[in-house]
C-alpha cells in the first residue's frame, strides 16, 4: 500500500479506528482498575482479619464475630473469608449454636476454591462437632475419604466414633493406625494408648 493509499484508508476508516482505540484504552483502564480494586479489597480484608484475631485472643467475642461476619459477607472472594468461617464455627460451637457451626464448616467443605488441606481441617472439625452431638455415624461418613496429611487425627476421630457406637474392635484398629501415623517420639502416642486402655484393649 502506497503513501496516498494509506492516507486514504486511514481517512476513510478514521471513525472506526478512533472508536477501536478508545475501546482498547477503556478495556485496559478497566483491567488495571479492577486489579487495583482487588488489591485494595485483599488489603482491607487482611486488616479486618488481624482485628478478628486480636479480638478473639482478647476474648472480645462480639467484636470478633462482627469482624468475621464482615469478612464473610463483604470480602467473601478473599482467602480471609475462609478463615473467618473457621472462627465463626468455633464461636458458634462454644455458644452451643451447633447448626450455625455446622453451616460454616460445610461452607468451607463445599467451596470449590478452598485448598484440600483446609477442607480436610473443616471436615475434622465438623466430625468432632458431630461426636459432641452424639452423631458418631455422621462423623464416620464424613471421614470416609482419607487424607494422608491428617491421618493421625482422622484415625483418632474415627476411633472415638467407633467407641461411641460400641464397636471396640474397630476403635482399636483406628487408634493403632493413628499411633503408626505419628513419629516414634511423639508424646501424643501415650494419649492414644490411654484411649485404647480405657476400652479394655492393650496398646
Amino acid at each position: 500500500m502506497t503513501g496516498p493509499e494509506l492516507s486514504e484508508f486511514l481517512y476513510r476508516h478514521r471513525i472506526s479506528l478512533v472508536a477501536g482505540t478508545i475501546i482498547i484504552l477503556l478495556a485496559a483502564l478497566g483491567f488495571f482498575g479492577y486489579e487495583k480494586y482487588q488489591r485494595n479489597q485483599v488489603q482491607r480484608a487482611a486488616v479486618l482479619y488481624n482485628e478478628l484475631v486480636g479480638a478473639s485472643v482478647a476474648g472480645q467475642v462480639s467484636t470478633a464475630r462482627a469482624s468475621a461476619d464482615t469478612l464473610v459477607h463483604q470480602y467473601g472472594h478473599t482467602p480471609y473469608a475462609i478463615f473467618a468461617h473457621f472462627f465463626l464455627a468455633r464461636m458458634d460451637s462454644e455458644s452451643n449454636q451447633m447448626p450455625a457451626a455446622e453451616t460454616d464448616l460445610n461452607t468451607i467443605i463445599q467451596s470449590r476454591s478452598v485448598p484440600r488441606g483446609l477442607k480436610s481441617m473443616a471436615k475434622l472439625s465438623l466430625a468432632r462437632l458431630y461426636l459432641e452431638q452424639k452423631q458418631a455415624q455422621k462423623a464416620l461418613d464424613l471421614l470416609k475419604a482419607p487424607d494422608v496429611a491428617f491421618a493421625a487425627l482422622q484415625d483418632e476421630i474415627q476411633g472415638d466414633a467407633y467407641v461411641e457406637l460400641h464397636q471396640n474392635g474397630k476403635a482399636m484398629q483406628a487408634y493403632r493406625s493413628a499411633i503408626v501415623a505419628l513419629p516414634a517420639a511423639d508424646p501424643y502416642r501415650s494419649y492414644l494408648q490411654m484411649k485404647m486402655a480405657n476400652i479394655g484393649v492393650a496398646p
